[in-house]
């Protein structure tokens, strides 16, 4: 591996140096009427949902930058002293559930010093920057934008794979530098758009069944191309769905208002439109609805998408060609943008930030065996880049093993009839499986699954499917009597990956919910790919194929600690250096599912917990409570160590109505004596997908960056657990690198550290130690630390959709 004696990073952070030349005015306007909580806890609270929808709706409304800062408790609405904009700004508002706030002009102008600020200031001098440079860009013809806020893509995709279009884009954010200032954070992106658009006669059918309302779609409206999610088919065709135009106010059909967008030059999409295409309904920013010509829209794929995973590593960038294209996007779009009449002086060169680093823990696998790259004492040593393939060693060595180990619970295994008469019964992969799991997790008696068979014949659908497997529960398994299990599905299900979600999410719900039993998901496709029914020397059976062998090995001891063990909540190894925090709690809600985590000093006791939640994306104040004051109290029973200082993680972000649950929870726990009276309560946001894309590079070497396109070995991703601090409460960490080889560039954490008086520094160092438990994958590193991990892994299965009016009527058929 290339070493580096740099002392410096190099970003994609390019500073605006000309800050003390750019000036703005502005109005506050008083929110008046914008309920902060509510008295019934299990209402929704709808404060922070209606500060977003104001700002979102607002700004697209006006077309002007629009922010929300708060003064003495109170919500104030920011806006530019712009007398045109000013004059448009309505006096009341509707928000949601039909609520209506007004806005109170408070009357002199307050002028923004783009130089000296503070953090509400700052706020608003961020805002108006990215508006104005978003503006700028998109006056660029070679450019497009699915939506406001969104990155920028060549008008052209750069490569076609039928039936996807991969086009290259670039997200510009505005930045504070740690150094203080503001710059353009540039990065790189994909995006992949069908070739082909939708029938332009859908049917409903077609609608369903292609689940159009769940998916995003390219508009093509003339020139102009945006991202829509339609909500519905119309009942109106092209010829027949009419509407008042904004620019002339003329009553118009579709037909004729995209035959004249497009004028004399039609593409042949549009020239051969037929009188009954078909017509799809969205929704605008501010709540509008409108209508798309469905033959002109582009299905949007993401990468979880079967049809781009086929296609998804020519999208992967490494370290030297992303820092070119970075520096060639800065070249092309960043030396003329104007803020207002005032040229923007970007810099040529790139932020260079100090390197900071954090080693990795020291880590207890069973029998005591301690593994470390610090070289302390009584533990094994080995080196940073190795750590991952020592750690996977480790647990499958009878020396050390699981740190966690006891006797199981009662354990089932359901498998579909077909695949177990023929290479998943004990002779094979059950078999193979049980062996692993026990030399894995050797225990008195053992893993020894009560297996459960279900008919899969015949049955193509996921609820068919999801029903078999019901009955079969029912008739074997007593209602409420707990234990695990782990379920394999069959291949085949539809053709969707889709509908196999699903009917995880059905049968691991069922499991929990009717019968106390946690569930985990296997499917028989890779199985069936390894074996072979073989007629050699006179015998007649299954045998793994030559060419198979040792990715079924591996396959085999995958399925042994992420469905079996983990899902049990055996936990192959724990820190052995301690947490800065005393308790680590994550808290993640998803599609009506929040998950809590709970994790000691030293990992050895981890408790994960499940709820339902009647809001999809965030949790009332009573759950937040509830859940809390139960499960700290569990912890601090289980731990020898007073609780002083505890953080939570929040995947995403945290609603004002989570943390004053946090803090009401954590006053109820004081007064209980569970919490110490001077307790510290810290809580972090970490989004999975932020808008702050750092990216940092281990420059090894000069040379001319625009015009080298070939790798020239110089550029490297920077180490694993290095940081930049931007300011107190915001920070970048790199709990993937170089060491631990991929394809791509590293992409680092935000983390933003909203409420606590903890050091920036021990909350980073933290995330780190606790991203470095990378259980389902233990010999890679893991992006995300173990209290976020764990919570998604359980949420993303228990929070899929699920077609339960189809199950329905197939238990009112049987009953």
């Amino acid at each position: 591996m290339k070493q580096s004696l740099n002392t410096q990073y190099e970003t994609n952070i390019f500073k605006i140096e000309n800050c003390s030349q750019l000036s703005a005015d502005y109005f506050l306007y008083e929110i008046i009427g914008l309920k902060e909580s509510k008295a019934n806890d299990d209402a929704d609270d709808d404060f922070d949902v209606n500060i977003q929808y104001i700002i979102k709706s607002l700004a697209y409304t006006l077309r002007h930058p629009v922010t929300v800062v708060t003064q003495e408790n109170k919500p104030y609405l920011v806006i530019r002293a712009d007398e045109e904009i000013i004059n448009r700004v309505p006096v009341e508002y509707s928000v949601k559930h039909g609520d209506v706030v007004y806005f109170k002009k408070i009357d002199n102008p307050i002028k923004l010093d783009f130089t000296s600020y503070n953090e509400q200031t700052k706020k608003i001098i961020l805002r108006f920057l990215q508006f104005d440079s978003q503006s700028e860009l998109t006056k660029n013809q070679g450019l497009w934008q699915p939506g406001s806020g969104d990155g920028f893509f060549n008008v052209v995709a750069y490569e076609q794979t039928n039936p996807v279009g991969i086009y290259t884009g670039f997200y510009s954010r505005v930045v504070e530098l740690p150094t203080k200032g503001f710059g353009f954070e540039l990065d790189i992106t994909k995006k992949y758009i069908s070739l082909h658009s939708l029938n332009p006669r859908i049917s409903r059918n077609e609608f369903k069944s292609n689940r159009v309302n769940k998916s995003h779609y390219v508009y093509q409206y003339g020139t102009t191309r945006y991202e829509i999610i339609p909500s519905e088919l119309s009942d109106l065709t092209v010829s027949t769905y009419k509407f008042t135009r904004p620019i002339d106010g003329k009553v118009v059909t579709l037909l004729q208002d995209i035959q004249e967008k497009f004028g004399p030059s039609m593409p042949p999409e549009v020239a051969n439109l037929p009188d009954d295409a078909s017509v799809l309904v969205y929704r605008t920013n501010d709540g509008q609805e409108r209508a798309a010509i469905a033959a002109l829209c582009y299905k949007v794929y993401d990468t979880e998408d079967p049809i781009v995973q086929k296609i998804h590593h020519k999208s992967i960038i490494k370290p030297f060609p992303r820092r070119r294209l970075i520096r060639i996007i800065h070249n092309n779009f960043f030396g003329r943008l104007m803020y207002g009449k005032i040229k923007l002086q970007v810099s040529i060169e790139p932020l260079l930030v100090e390197k900071m680093k954090f080693q990795a823990p020291d880590l207890l696998f069973g029998n005591d065996v301690s593994l470390s790259v610090r070289k302390s004492e009584n533990s094994l040593h080995t080196f940073l880049e190795d750590l991952g393939k020592r750690r996977k060693a480790l647990l499958f060595d009878e020396s050390a093993g699981f740190y966690t180990n006891a006797i199981f619970e009662t354990q089932y295994f359901l498998v579909p009839q077909t695949i177990y008469n023929m290479f998943g019964n004990e002779k094979h992969f059950l078999g193979h499986l049980r062996t692993q799991v026990n030399k894995t997790h050797p225990t008195d008696d053992g893993w020894n699954p009560i297996v459960i068979t279900y008919d899969n014949r015949n049955k193509r659908t996921s609820v068919a499917i999801g029903f078999e497997i019901l009955q079969k529960m029912e008739e074997k398994i007593k209602k409420g009597s707990g234990g695990y299990a782990l379920i394999m599905l069959p291949s085949g299900v539809e053709k969707s990956q889709r509908q196999h979600d699903d009917l995880a999410a059905l049968v691991v719900s069922e499991c929990l919910e009717e019968y106390s039993i946690t569930a985990s998901i296997m499917h028989s496709d890779f199985l069936e790919k390894c074996f072979l029914y073989s007629e050699a020397n006179g015998q007649k059976g299954y045998v793994i194929k030559r060419e198979s062998k040792g990715k079924y090995d591996g396959y085999v001891k995958g399925v042994a600690i992420n469905q079996v063990l983990l899902n049990n909540e055996r936990w192959p190894y724990v820190l052995n250096t301690p947490l800065n925090a005393d308790l680590t709690i994550g808290i993640d809600v998803k599609k009506h599912i929040a998950g809590f985590t709970f994790i000691d000093k030293y990992s050895k006791n981890i408790l994960t917990k499940f709820d339902k939640s009647k809001n999809k994306e965030r949790l009332s104040e009573g759950q937040i409570i509830k859940m809390l004051v139960k499960y700290i109290a569990v912890q601090k029973n289980n731990s020898t160590t007073v609780l002083r200082t505890i953080v939570i993680h929040r995947d995403g972000k945290l609603f004002l109505v989570e943390r004053n649950g946090i803090f009401r929870a954590v006053e109820l726990l004081k007064e209980k004596g569970v919490l110490p009276s001077d307790v510290s309560v810290n809580i972090v946001e970490i989004p999975k997908h932020s808008i702050l894309q750092l990216r940092l590079f281990e420059v090894l070497k000069q040379y001319d960056i625009l015009n080298t396109q070939q790798d020239n070995d110089s550029v490297l991703n920077p180490e694993i657990g290095s940081w930049v601090k931007i300011n107190e409460r915001e920070a970048c960490l790199c709990t993937t690198g170089r060491e631990f080889v991929h394809n791509g560039s590293s992409n680092p954490l935000y983390i933003k550290f909203p409420y606590g008086n903890m050091e920036i520094e021990k909350i980073l160092e933290d995330i780190y130690y606790l991203s470095c438990l990378a259980y389902t994958k233990p010999d890679d590193c893991s992006r995300y630390p173990l209290t976020i991990k764990i919570t998604d892994r359980r949420i993303n299965i228990l929070g899929s959709d699920f077609d339960m009016e189809a199950l329905d009527v197939l238990k009112t058929i049987h009953s």
